[in-house]
């Protein structure tokens, strides 16, 4: 006892470590680590590598971080600094891994390259509410974000009062950034599908009449106004496709609108009504080249000063009613909107007989599901239909 008292030192449980080595499996071409942990637990890792003065020293590296571990000095930024040593050392390249403020904010850099106003504004707002809402984690590396943090980031916007569909928009947005973060080897793995994502009830829209049209058409401040709400109306095109429509779109051989529509990439055929046939005749003695409603075509749909807000403030002036209510979150909802004369145009056609068929094909819809989302069917027709019942008579 006296001995072991006198040269106690030499009986720490540390001080016989063995130093960090390799060694290789019979049938793994990689060689592995061998070292101690914390806890003195002898153990092997594949070091990935075959060159073995390399895995040694990612092997010593394992090593010198446990003891650091055990030591009680281990910080993000320490394991940070470990790694990118190991790096740079054996294949002479530093790991940069930036923090959550920084990669977002190089995100949007590449954000606003690539798409419209709308979108980066949308983008940027999420990006500034998560910010918020991690608070200092915000300066560590993007690689600590996990679900936690995501999840965390959902339960505050919903207790905010924001919709069920906003919170998601905003998770959505999360994920694309963070799918390149995976990418590019910042983070093991993007965070935000391993979060549920709550339950999304939408809010009902409703049609416009056709008187409603025509006090729209007659309080339009021009005739480019005038041009894409006939558009929506008579072609069910959206917002950002009508502005967008070019005469190069115009087949007048065809008598029919070609165009790819912006949201899902699906080439579409709608042939012109007479209505929307006599306004393009007249519009085409000014010139057909370029956008057919060119100063609309460099705003943006979204935001204070977009095109639905505009198209919210023509209807007020028309003294139509735009249905505003409490939505599913803290905000008011529109159930008219721009995005109604959509509805609209579906609607019409099922009310005079088309086919289902027939109204997904010129609407662009992929599913029977969603067509039926936008199909609202007028009570006269209901009433038809429902005349079966006593007649025995297919409806006419």
């Amino acid at each position: 006892m006296f001995l072991k008292s006198l040269f106690s030192p030499l009986f720490s449980p540390y001080r016989f470590r063995f130093m960090a080595s390799v060694c290789k499996r019979e049938k793994s071409q990689f060689w592995i680590a061998c070292y101690t942990d914390r806890h003195s637990r002898q153990l092997k890792r594949s070091t990935k590598t075959t060159d073995k003065a390399d895995a040694l020293q990612i092997a010593l590296e394992f090593e010198r971080v446990e003891r650091m571990a055990q030591a009680g000095t281990l910080t993000t930024a320490q394991v940070k600094k470990v790694l990118s040593e190991v790096s740079e050392k054996v294949i002479g390249d530093k790991i940069e891994i930036p923090t959550v403020e920084a990669y977002f904010k190089e995100w949007m850099v590449l954000v606003r390259r690539r798409t419209s106003p709308a979108t980066v504004e949308r983008y940027q707002n999420t990006i500034d509410l998560f910010a918020e809402k991690l608070g200092l984690r915000a300066k560590q590396p993007v690689s600590t974000l996990t679900a936690r943090h995501i999840e965390e980031f959902l339960e505050w916007r919903l207790k905010k009062g924001v919709a069920p569909k906003t919170a998601i928009v905003d998770l959505k947005t999360l994920s694309t950034a963070l799918r390149r973060a995976e990418t590019h080897q910042l983070i093991p793995k993007n965070p935000v599908p391993l979060v549920q994502l709550p339950k999304m009830e939408c809010s009902e829209r409703e049609v416009f009449s056709e008187e409603d049209i025509q006090k729209l058409l007659d309080k339009a401040p021009d005739v480019e106004w005038q041009t894409i709400i006939l558009l929506g109306y008579h072609a069910g095109m959206r917002l950002s496709d009508c502005v967008a429509l070019k005469w190069e779109n115009i087949d007048p051989e065809q008598g029919a609108i070609v165009y790819t529509q912006k949201k899902t990439g699906k080439k579409l055929i709608v042939p012109i009504e007479p209505v929307l046939l006599k306004h393009l005749t007249y519009l085409a003695k000014f010139g057909t080249a370029g956008f057919i409603s060119p100063k609309l075509a460099t705003k943006g749909p979204g935001g204070k000063h977009g095109l639905s807000e505009s198209f919210k403030r023509i209807a007020t002036k028309a003294g139509v009613d735009l249905m505003s209510g409490p939505g599913k979150g803290v905000r008011n909802f529109c159930r008219r909107t721009f995005h109604s004369l959509r509805h609209t145009f579906i609607s019409r056609l099922a009310n005079l007989g088309v086919s289902q068929q027939l109204t997904m094909a010129l609407a662009g819809h992929s599913t029977a599901a969603m067509n039926s989302k936008y199909t609202h069917f007028e009570f006269d027709t209901l009433k038809k239909a429902i005349s079966v019942l006593s007649t025995g008579k297919k409806p006419a």
